[in-house]
């Protein structure tokens, strides 16, 4: 989370780097010579487990009592003086003024709070006894982790970050960015970021899985399992930190900023939306960390409130730690204006909010302060010290580590082939067909023109949230200089063929003066490939966009090269959706192929798909595509989905660019009914508050085409017909419900079976009547049951819940 006096400049800066031809390089380890590495020399790790001789006779390190009686005996030998700096993150940076959190006399090692993994640690590399550096695999942004539909994938790519974490740990790297400080890394990840991707316009879309929460909560669980759960079952691996908490999806648009906005969330919008995915990482996941937003919700900014502190620990059962995201404690009074003062705002945080770590200045600067004032007690600090240490207990910090596997991981453990494997794995996964007719896959040893903006992109390819890339990095933030870029990777791959560039036109400016090189381009080539989208200059933390459109000038280049009458291919590069209606509709573009931010391995895996070498194409949209004129139609800030033309496919009723689900394949699946379809009767399931009747749905996919290829058979309900309880003055209906999905890989003439299960459970549906708003209920009524690829494959059974009302299962929590 970058400091919020230059995040926009570094985004924007950073987006604009790189942008001349690179050579073909690997982001496996390598060696180089030592003078060219800013990584830690020694390792700082073998002095950060507490309970070393002399120190290991106090009460805490006794492994035969519990965690809690451990920590509570911890929290009682603390001095005063000793207390802030062990609730407070990045040593020194981001806002944080320290000192470290050491506490010698007890033996107490430096730990920091705050290390990011969105899709790779974000940390510097390390360098190994014999000279090698090796550094943190960085995988596709979460958007692409989205796009693949893979529950696999999600738990993979906690469980490698995990197993990076700890070596990295071990070896001593630091944070990668200077705004942090550089401390050591410590073992909680401030991730993942499982937000809703509720508006177009909203600056983290790259970050988050998409718009679904069913989507979001397999994300955020499977993640959170990888990330926390290893071969040692008696500690956690590394401790997730699930964000942002909640209803944040707001950067600086309709005038307010994430650090002054108060986001107005009916109950119904909590239970049908912002809440499933967390509750699902929490309840089944197993979540040990959550952070808190910069927004108010309801009038009380996330970090002080108490209602929503208690659906995590009191609903929902959640024993972990709380942080603050950076300097949201400080905005509870400076931009909110909640509490008058400083002091007011430390124990609001504390108290109401249960928020254990400030990451900013507040608890250092006033906590102590206020408790002595009477504002806050000493039991409410404590409260906040015993989780913080409960959970680093459980890390394994605080006990012998002989016999310990996460204590001996090596820095062979970093980017391993297997990761790199996976990685491209989760690139392949993640790219999504839009349009094609017949001109995908290429064929190598044509002349190839390479035109657009990201023809020779390498920052755009990785997106944020970036830990050092590249080895023989000397630069103050993550340099690209060796990740390829599209123009070379597509040269590379046509082998035989000539291939040549042409940036054609600015990402943004109305700049026309390179159309002319980039037309003589293409009427020079047999084929010509369009690299177009936005980057971080135009979506980021802390910047919205105003415009969902691809920008103007690029639709003049695309019309202008396609004029030529050359096969043209689109390759949109992009975190959040950007309307190509017009590249869509022109007969002169024949393919267009949506890649997201798709990684370190993004280029490679693009170039490889646009010449039929990726088998595992087949990846789906996670969010809608609107025209772009949807952004007069909704404001930004409105936080309900179910209002105006509606928001995502569960809601939205106008027109569709492309549709949630959607994505082509160089192959055809069928999909044909094995069970329950053969009958045409409705079944029968009751409305209960447990379901005690389960309906098993068989389904045959097979490729009756002739190329290797992925399918994701998706799952739905749709409610048919008039259910009082769903009614409310102007809300829209759901239209319908992503309850499972399944992705499967299968060559020319294979089949598989996918089994689908629906039960009451899977219909539920959230009251918006008055009498049950923001409850879940098991409703009687109709329902449509769909299984369909997202394009041109649909099955559908009628399901009747019955019943003579509507079955509260569960109550909308009280404020109280």
């Amino acid at each position: 989370h970058h400091p919020r006096t230059c995040s926009g400049l570094i985004n924007i800066a950073f987006a604009r780097m790189h942008r001349t031809v690179l050579l073909l390089a690997s982001v496996l380890a390598v060696a180089v010579p030592t003078s060219a590495i800013t990584v830690p020399v020694t390792s700082v790790t073998l002095d950060t487990r507490a309970c070393q001789p002399p120190y290991d006779k106090f009460l805490f390190c006794n492994v035969s009592l519990s965690f809690a009686d451990r920590a509570t005996n911890l929290v009682s030998l603390l001095a005063d003086s000793e207390i802030t700096p062990q609730l407070t993150a990045r040593h020194g940076g981001g806002g944080s003024p320290g000192p470290n959190s050491n506490v010698s006399r007890l033996g107490l090692p430096e730990y920091d709070w705050g290390m990011n993994a969105i899709h790779g640690v974000q940390s510097s590399c390390v360098k190994t006894a014999d000279g090698t550096v090796k550094c943190p695999t960085s995988f596709p942004n979460p958007v692409n982790y989205g796009m693949t539909f893979n529950n696999s994938l999600f738990f993979d790519l906690g469980a490698i970050i995990a197993t990076e974490t700890r070596a990295l740990w071990l070896a001593g790297a630091t944070e990668e960015s200077p705004w942090s400080g550089l401390p050591h890394i410590g073992l909680d990840a401030w991730s993942p970021n499982i937000n809703i991707a509720r508006d177009p316009r909203w600056g983290r879309n790259q970050e988050v899985p998409g718009e679904d929460p069913l989507l979001n909560g397999a994300f955020g669980s499977l993640y959170t399992q990888g990330l926390q759960n290893g071969e040692d079952s008696r500690f956690i691996k590394v401790a997730v930190t699930l964000k942002h908490w909640d209803a944040y999806s707001l950067e600086d648009s309709d005038g307010f900023t994430r650090y002054n906005f108060n986001a107005i969330v009916s109950p119904f919008a909590f239970q049908d939306t912002y809440w499933p995915a967390f509750r699902r990482a929490v309840v089944e996941g197993g979540a040990k960390g959550i952070m808190c937003s910069y927004n108010a919700v309801n009038g009380v900014p996330s970090c002080a409130n108490s209602f929503l502190a208690g659906v995590l620990r009191n609903q929902w059962g959640f024993d972990g730690y709380i942080t603050g995201d950076s300097g949201a404690v400080e905005d509870i009074w400076q931009t909110h204006k909640y509490v008058a003062t400083e002091q007011q705002a430390a124990c609001v945080a504390i108290r109401n909010g249960t928020t254990d770590v400030d990451s900013g200045p507040c608890y250092h600067d006033a906590l102590l302060a206020a408790v002595a004032a009477g504002l806050c007690s000493r039991d409410d600090v404590n409260a906040a010290l015993f989780r913080t240490f409960k959970l680093r207990m459980e890390l394994g910090l605080f006990d012998p580590v002989d016999d310990q596997p996460y204590w001996q991981v090596g820095p062979d453990q970093i980017g391993t082939p297997a990761a790199q494997a996976n990685n491209l794995l989760a690139t392949q996964s993640g790219l999504v067909l839009l349009k094609n007719d017949g001109t995908l896959p290429l064929s190598a040893g044509k002349t190839v023109a390479v035109i657009g903006p990201h023809a020779n992109a390498t920052a755009a390819l990785v997106g944020n949230y970036l830990g050092q890339l590249c080895p023989d990095d000397s630069s103050p933030y993550p340099s690209t200089q060796c990740i390829t870029s599209p123009f070379t990777a597509i040269s590379a791959v046509n082998v035989g063929g000539k291939t040549a560039m042409a940036d054609g036109c600015p990402l943004t400016w109305n700049i026309t003066s390179g159309f002319a090189q980039a037309v003589a381009l293409a009427k020079a080539s047999d084929v010509v490939v369009l690299l177009l989208g936005i980057d971080d200059s135009v979506e980021a933390e802390s910047h919205d966009r105003t415009s969902i459109d691809l920008p103007y000038i690029q639709h003049q280049l695309a019309a202008a090269v396609a004029a030529v009458g050359k096969p043209t291919v689109v390759v949109l590069l992009n975190g959040g959706p950007v309307d190509v209606t017009a590249e869509r509709d022109s007969p002169a573009i024949n393919a267009i192929l949506e890649a997201g931010y798709p990684g370190t391995l993004g280029a490679q895996v693009i170039a490889e798909t646009l010449f039929g070498q990726n088998d595992h194409l087949g990846g789906k949209l996670p969010y809608t595509v609107y025209p772009a004129n949807y952004v007069n139609q909704i404001a930004m800030s409105e936080m309900e989905l179910d209002v105006g033309p509606g928001r995502g496919y569960r809601y939205y009723t106008g027109p569709t660019v492309f549709p949630f689900g959607f994505g082509l394949s160089y192959t055809t699946f069928e999909i044909s009914p094995a069970a329950l379809f053969a009958s045409a009767d409705k079944a029968v399931l009751k409305a209960e508050k447990e379901p005690t009747k389960v309906l098993s749905y068989s389904i045959n996919v097979t490729n009756i085409g002739s190329v290797t290829g992925d399918e994701v058979v998706q799952l739905y309900m749709s409610p048919q017909g008039r259910m009082p309880t769903q009614e409310t003055p102007g809300g829209l209906p759901l239209i319908k419900q992503l309850i499972d999905y399944q992705r499967v890989h299968l060559a020319p003439g294979e089949s598989t079976l996918v089994n689908f299960q629906v039960s009451s459970q899977s219909l539920r549906l959230v009251g918006r009547a008055a009498d049950v708003r923001g409850d879940v209920l098991s409703v009687p009524g109709e329902f449509d049951v769909v299984i369909t690829n997202g394009v041109d494959r649909e099955l559908r059974h009628r399901v009747v819940v019955a019943g003579s009302s509507a079955v509260v299962v569960e109550k909308f929590p009280s404020a109280k």
